[in-house]
């Protein structure tokens, strides 16, 4: 292992469908508590984006295998590098999403990086959002989450989203695009999309961003008042 046997940090596990608002709700919870943000998806797609600029064939699990030794990736200040060069922008497009919903489920793919987000999480105060981070990167994390939407509304979310940057959207095709990485997270053979036992389940159809962020924040305090009456952890 390269993480501690018994991680001394403080973690937040938010975990949850394509589209429910993960990232900007992790950021903004860390952020406002001054943890680190771990954006895990963002780490799926700068593999993802070195496979598609490579040519390599996606749906070949051996030859994405074989080139993860030339992917070297690091997040710094909020943006993330691929080889030393910051992809923050060139990640967030449908077709690298869709390219990473592919290439995601692949054993290696994961291995990989959830190897080296229990590393920085081993000893840092850190919010991590993803799709199996409660259930299978930082089972031991204090506070998790699983957020949740309908599909209807998670596609118009992305539809918007889109649009703002000025791209053509058909919130038809979103929704079918969402419901198909929602089938293959849930039914892939290695770390599936699941709310962990112990998650929270929070349903952000119908609320705002800030009530999100504040009924998390309200749990993750809890959470630390909790820790600090067991342990006196610095800080408390």
């Amino acid at each position: 292992m390269i993480y501690m046997t018994t991680p001394t940090g403080f973690a937040v596990a938010i975990d949850g469908p394509a589209g429910v608002g993960k990232s900007t709700t992790a950021r903004r919870v860390a952020e406002s508590l001054g943890m680190t943000y771990i954006d895990t998806g963002s780490m799926y797609r700068a593999i993802a984006l070195y496979c598609v600029r490579h040519g390599i064939d996606l749906q070949d699990k051996a030859a994405v295998s074989t080139n993860l030794p030339n992917i070297q990736i690091y997040l710094t200040q909020g943006q993330i590098y691929l080889n030393d060069e910051d992809v923050s922008g060139a990640i967030r497009t449908q077709a690298i999403s869709d390219a990473t919903s592919i290439i995601a489920p692949y054993p290696a793919v994961r291995e990989k990086l959830s190897a080296k987000q229990k590393e920085i999480a081993a000893t840092g105060q850190v919010v991590m959002d993803g799709r199996d981070i409660g259930s299978h990167v930082l089972p031991w994390a204090q506070v998790k989450i699983y957020l949740d939407a309908d599909p209807g509304i998670r596609a118009a979310r992305r539809a918007a989203e889109l649009a703002e940057k000025g791209q053509q959207t058909d919130i038809s095709q979103i929704r079918k695009e969402i419901e198909l990485r929602d089938h293959r997270d849930k039914t892939r053979e290695h770390s599936p999309l699941v709310k962990a036992n112990d998650a929270v389940c929070i349903d952000t159809g119908h609320m705002t961003k800030d009530e999100v962020v504040a009924s998390i924040i309200a749990h993750i305090k809890a959470a630390r008042r909790k820790q600090c009456s067991i342990d006196s952890l610095e800080g408390c």
